[in-house]
């Protein structure tokens, strides 16, 4: 049986959304959403503080695409604690790689493959970037000064 490369990359984007938990968490939470008024993808982070200056991702949820689903899992896979100040500077990374700017990357070499197979797809940026935007969302939400 022969496996097309499609299928593989299909394969790859369940596995990549695997990697976040895909729950509302039990304890009480905040939460964060943002939708692509474009394709209707949802993207929903549950989070607390962890101080002043830090966020904890505990959970995600929404309805979205495979590549939408799949950056999501990045987001959460690459660390689920992650610094307000930093908050742009992660999303900007991964958009400078997409207009192909290879030179500011984050060092996951499976997010990396990733992000090669979104640029095939120029209409497709907004799905990829969708998670990190709703993470910086967090600081509209809490009107929390950026820096």
């Amino acid at each position: 049986m022969v496996v097309s490369s499609e299928n593989n990359t299909f394969q790859d984007f369940l596995k990549w959304k695997s990697y976040a938990l895909w729950q509302k968490p039990e304890e009480t939470v905040l939460e964060v959403s943002a939708l692509n008024p474009l394709c209707g993808d949802e993207v929903k982070l549950y989070y607390r503080k962890e101080g002043k200056d830090r966020i904890r991702i505990l959970g995600v949820s929404g309805e979205s695409c495979s590549i939408c689903s799949a950056s999501l899992g990045f987001l959460f896979k690459h660390q689920t604690e992650f610094q307000k100040d930093k908050f742009l500077f992660y999303l900007s990374e991964r958009k400078n790689f997409l207009e192909g700017d290879e030179t500011s990357l984050f060092g996951d070499l499976e997010e990396i493959t990733f992000l090669r197979n979104v640029k095939i797809h120029p209409s497709r940026y907004r799905c990829a970037l969708l998670p990190w935007q709703t993470l910086l969302k967090i600081i509209e939400v809490n009107h929390d000064p950026r820096s």
